[in-house]
């Protein structure tokens, strides 16, 4: 039989995010996927999100029910599984006979034809069994349990809960501000920082964006400075391209792109003079956004968390020394860990007594006062942690963020 194109392009998709050839995000958006009518490419993107978002859950379901150890089953057979229980248990509106079949097409197509009878033999039977299995397809247990044990432990079992579930949706669209006019498209939780950044010096002249591809921030820095002068850095040339041509999409012409390593202190050309607004928005681990990016679940270790911490430790003490007196810096990531937020901001205060905390919430008052969100007080009351900003996939509309704000002393 032939295969349909949303489920060939699907497979292709996931075996690539597998082998570490790339990210769903900007597979799903390829020439190839860009070209598949409109119905296949919506197809396609619930096939490939979905089962990245359950694979882990589904795993344990299809490890239950095989006769080899499932580390020994070719890679192309997991993935016609994967794509199979997933149609199968958990999108109601395919029929069971075109995932089933098109599943054993699939690993009979891509090199796995002796395990075409396993991967039939396996998806008929959690077609049969489909009501006893459904109890064990819950948000926990599609989470590793290092990162579920955590989120219990720092935000208690309720906000846990919903965080996962959360991250098991697609993303809602954003409701947060008020007007989409003069913005780049973005989530809700990434314009925040930036308007936050915006907003916390009004005068800014010089402006410095840390680690800027793929540009939205910068782009709402610009917009809000028309005037400044705004450096845009980040160490990826590809992705510092890529930036420079939606910059000029969007017709900005206020920012210098720099490709520059801000774990290394920068000290000449366009550094050679301090700024008077900062956005240090530091590389993280991406635990906020796993319902954008959900094979960050499938990668991520716990050991990781100190290297992207004595990463973001390096990026933010260098973009503190570019900091002019009375200037205000903006440290943020879209990571829920607090060895990447919290426990940075602590150290860094410190080790550098020329510096100092500011109270993030004025900010978020300044913003409400200019009538900019939709729901100020609600975000006010549940998003302010002491000084910081922290926003939960499923308690706010948008992606996890942490922000803090300092200030070099004058």
């Amino acid at each position: 039989m032939s295969l349909s194109p949303a489920r060939a392009a699907a497979f292709h998709i996931l075996k690539k995010v597998g082998e570490g050839r790339g990210h769903s995000d900007d597979l799903l958006h390829t020439i190839a996927v860009n070209a598949l009518p409109e119905a296949d490419r919506n197809l396609t993107t619930t096939l490939v999100l979905g089962t990245l978002r359950w694979q882990i859950a589904l795993d344990s379901i299809l490890r239950g029910m095989m006769q080899r150890p499932f580390q020994e089953t070719p890679e192309a057979a997991l993935i016609a599984l994967r794509l199979g229980a997933l149609q199968l248990l958990l999108l109601d509106r395919i029929p069971p006979h075109a995932a089933l079949n098109e599943s054993v097409e699939l690993a009979k197509a891509n090199g796995a034809a002796h395990s075409a009878g396993m991967v039939n033999a396996i998806l008929r039977r959690l077609q049969r069994e489909q009501k006893s299995i459904a109890p064990k397809l819950s948000a926990e247990a599609a989470h590793p349990q290092w990162l579920l044990d955590r989120w219990r432990k720092n935000f208690g079992n309720d906000t846990a809960r919903t965080v996962v579930e959360a991250d098991q949706q697609q993303p809602a669209e954003g409701a947060l501000f008020l007007s989409k006019e003069n913005a780049p498209q973005m989530d809700d939780g990434s314009r925040l920082i930036a308007e936050i950044a915006a907003a916390s010096q009004p005068s800014a002249t010089r402006i410095l964006d840390c680690c800027a591809a793929p540009g939205g921030k910068t782009i709402v820095l610009a917009r809000r400075h028309p005037e400044a002068q705004i450096v845009a850095a980040d160490i990826n040339a590809k992705r510092l391209s890529s930036m420079q041509k939606r910059l000029a999409r969007e017709g900005i012409t206020n920012v210098e792109t720099v490709e520059a390593d801000l774990t290394m202190p920068q000290r000449s050309g366009p550094f050679g003079k301090p700024f008077d607004l900062i956005l240090c928005d530091a590389p993280c681990s991406g635990t906020g956004t796993l319902g954008r990016n959900p094979e960050i679940r499938h990668t991520l270790r716990p050991e990781e968390l100190a290297r992207q911490a004595q990463r973001q430790h390096a990026i933010l003490a260098n973009a503190l020394a570019l900091l002019a007196p009375g200037g205000k810096l903006v440290y943020s990531t879209c990571s829920l860990e607090p060895e990447e937020n919290e426990d940075v901001v602590v150290s860094t205060l410190k080790r550098d007594d020329a510096v100092r905390q500011m109270d993030i919430a004025t900010e978020l008052n300044r913003l409400a006062a200019r009538g900019v969100f939709a729901e100020s007080s609600r975000l006010r009351e549940t998003a302010v942690r002491g000084a910081t900003l922290r926003t939960l996939p499923g308690v706010h509309a948008m992606d996890g963020f942490f922000a803090a704000l300092f200030t070099r002393n004058t």
